[in-house]
């Protein structure tokens, strides 16, 4: 009796949580939006998107179209919160990179904007890629650098002292 007692208690418990998951489910908000870039700089798929330094999403995709001039490297962005967010649809997407050697992210700027929220798979405008350069091309900058500075040590070593040596004083 106690073990048919214990079971239907189980079974009551299992279908309780089951049916508040149908009852009352975790609210997400989901949204697929698209920009193009000129140059979609080393952004890749899974990176962070992120508004005022919110991640709110991740990229989806990055695809380049080189035969549409008007879109020549296409981004999806997959929008994921627990809340509402309504962007509006005069933000401005950008490609930006954490610190000087880190991943390129995804950053939508609202500041500026004002208008009507954007539709799903609607596209916000972009605004140009920095040049960034790569890392190579940054370890070979570093390295002209440190060799410019061995490169001045050394001179300062090879020039003489161009003042008198000091008297002692006289008494």
């Amino acid at each position: 009796m106690l073990r048919k007692s214990i079971l239907a208690l189980m079974i009551v418990v299992g279908v309780a949580a089951i049916g508040s998951l149908f009852i009352n489910p975790l609210r997400y908000s989901r949204q697929d939006i698209k920009s193009c870039f000129d140059d979609a700089g080393g952004l890749k798929v899974g990176a962070p998107v992120r508004i005022a330094g919110v991640e709110i999403g991740t990229v989806r995709s990055v695809r380049a179209n080189p035969q549409d001039r008007s879109c020549p490297a296409e981004v999806e962005m997959a929008l994921t919160t627990t809340y509402k967010v309504r962007i509006p649809q005069d933000s401005i997407a950008g490609i930006d990179t954490e610190g000087l050697l880190g991943e390129a992210y995804l950053s939508i700027d609202t500041t500026q904007a004002s208008g009507a929220p954007i539709e799903n798979y609607g596209y916000l405008k972009s605004k140009p890629s920095k040049n960034a350069l790569s890392p190579g091309d940054q370890l070979r900058a570093a390295d002209a650098l440190i060799r410019l500075v061995k490169a001045l040590k050394e001179t300062e070593k090879e020039v003489p002292n161009s003042s008198p040596p000091a008297r002692p004083p006289s008494r």
